[in-house]
């Protein structure tokens, strides 16, 4: 490099550093975020008011991150594009034109990304873009607002389905069909304040805030950002239990004795969720069609299965009851996998702080499936200084789940016991199960969780599996350009071909989906690591 480039580059992105340096002198008051803001996405992508310092600080940060790598342009029309490119990006938030032109550079062999954060600064472009994508997207699902709903404006129709906590009906609201979920309330007052605080948890991931005169209870209120893999919760409120036809012989006992005088012990009031409308759950769903399903599309339903539990990781939340029918599968698509989200979190846990829980005592919850409690929950004696961790428990409950979808009975509904068997001991998946899932979903059921992958890398490896090209998985490494060109691909795919997943020309929708859900959370670091897992630890390793 050139003195006379060097002296250029330096004048050129210093200005900027001294207009964000500037402002702050002495005196200068600062007005800093307590918590930063998102989106609806939930991705953590600040959002401040313009001419914030957080925000102008943001802002600068990519502009120099931007400047730096189309400075390494040289040709005639590098001042326009570089001035085409930072308006889009900056002030028009698109980041396509951008994402076009590192890929086309990535493609003419411009070595134009040199440094790992460089790669990173475009892997986070992506996230940005496809999160923009996905925010419209659950803008268009979500409800409009709706106040003071009753039982009343909710047309009930056929029974769809009764758990130990709550049952599920078809419904009709402003003439859309939805799933009307009525909690089972034994104990709580019948008033909104003391149900809405006995099943907060339910509402995790409610769309609409619960408009409450109760300020302290709204803020209590945890909600879990939307996620393609999580079940779709409109709006939530409390009525009195009405009068439905055989209620009295489905759940008999749950009904206020004002329904049911001899045997009800259920209190006059209740919470009422009204939700999209699937139509199965993953156990009748592998009942019923497990000899059709193709081994594309049982990895499909796993890969789904993991992205869920990621986001609520993410989020600091641990489910603590996996199973089969607490998964729904919405059908609608015909001839094609199903979309697969978890629902039903009445035993969530969620912390900020992360998702270690202290256990005192043995009156303290652990979660609801005893048989599919990761062992370090099932084995966890309570104690002053005893804390669990929940970090990789719903991964390794997702890798006995595994067995049903690749076709075989749970082991631990069989024979095996959570506290004490051996991993080597498990059954074995048939041998048409690639290599590489069977191999994950050992790992996964691994009795130590230091020994187990995460959520998010287990997920990273199927969304490889299923995209990436195959060399790479069995020890042909790939170039920092090639992985990034391959991104830059699916990227493209996923904004230009399957921005509307109700057109024609496309993959499948839970295909598209998937991929979105891998981009929204894209990072550099995680895919080259995520190779390096498969073909260290998941690949077979060839005979000497």
């Amino acid at each position: 490099m050139s003195l006379r480039t060097l002296l250029f580059r330096f004048y050129h992105n210093g200005k900027l550093l001294v207009r964000y340096i500037k402002p702050l002198q002495p005196g200068h008051k600062i007005e800093f975020l307590t918590q930063p803001p998102t989106t609806s996405s939930g991705q953590g992508r600040l959002s401040a008011p313009a001419g914030h310092p957080i925000q102008t600080y943001f802002q600068n940060a990519r502009k120099l991150f931007v400047n730096s790598l189309l400075n390494r342009v040289t040709n005639s029309m590098a001042s326009d594009l570089r001035r085409k490119t930072i308006q889009q990006l900056l002030y028009k938030d698109n980041s396509k034109p951008f994402l076009a032109f590192v890929g086309v550079s990535l493609a003419s062999g411009t070595g134009i990304l040199t440094k790992e954060d460089e790669f990173e600064g475009v892997c986070w472009e992506i996230r940005h873009a496809v999160n923009n994508m996905f925010d419209k997207l659950v803008q268009v699902e979500t409800l409009p607002d709706v106040d003071d709903v009753k039982v009343d404006d909710i047309q009930i129709g056929k029974f769809i389905a009764k758990g130990t906590n709550a049952v599920v009906y078809e419904a009709t609201f402003r003439g859309v069909e939805y799933a009307l979920k009525m909690m089972f309330n034994y104990s709580a007052a019948s008033n909104s304040h003391a149900i809405l605080k006995a099943m907060s948890k339910e509402l995790l991931p409610l769309r609409k805030p619960l408009r409450l005169n109760e300020d302290m209870l709204m803020n209590s209120v945890e909600n879990l950002p939307p996620h393609p893999n999580v079940v779709v919760m409109h709006f939530a409120f409390t009525d009195f239990v009405p009068s439905i036809p055989d209620s009295s012989l489905i759940y008999p006992s749950a009904l206020p004795a004002r329904l049911n005088p001899t045997g009800g012990y259920g209190r006059n009031m209740s919470l009422f969720i009204l939700m999209k409308k699937y139509n199965t759950d993953l156990r009748n769903y592998l009942r019923e069609r497990c000899a059709q399903l193709s081994m594309h599309e049982r990895i499909l339903l796993f890969t789904q299965l993991l992205e869920g539990v990621t986001h609520l990781n993410m989020h600091r939340t641990a489910h603590r009851d996996l199973k089969s029918d607490n998964i729904l599968l919405d059908c609608s698509e015909d001839n094609t996998c199903p979309q697969l989200v978890i629902t039903d979190f009445g035993s969530s846990y969620t912390n900020k702080s992360g998702l270690s829980m202290q256990y005192s005592s043995a009156d303290i919850e652990l979660g609801g499936n005893v048989a599919l409690m990761a062992p370090e929950v099932a084995l966890a004696t309570p104690g002053l200084f005893s804390f669990v961790n929940y970090s990789k428990s719903d991964a390794w409950t997702a890798g006995t789940v595994a067995y049903e979808i690749f076709g075989h009975d749970n082991p631990f509904y069989q024979s095996a016991r959570n506290t004490d068997y051996e991993v080597n001991a498990l059954p074995q998946l048939n041998t048409n199960v690639p290599e590489v899932m069977r191999r994950l979903v050992a790992k996964l059921l691994e009795n130590d969780p230091s020994d187990r992958p995460s959520a998010e890398l287990a997920a990273t490896v199927c969304q490889l599996y299923l995209w990436a090209p195959k060399h790479w998985l069995y020890g042909a490494t790939p170039s920092h350009n090639e992985i990034m060109q391959w991104l830059l691909t699916l990227t493209t795919k996923v904004l230009c071909t399957g921005v509307s997943y109700g057109g024609h020309v496309r993959r499948t929708f839970v295909e598209y989906q998937l991929i979105s859900t891998f981009l929204k959370r894209a990072e550099f670091r995680l895919i080259t690591n995520a190779l390096q897992y498969i073909q260290r630890v998941l690949t077979p390793k060839p005979l000497v």
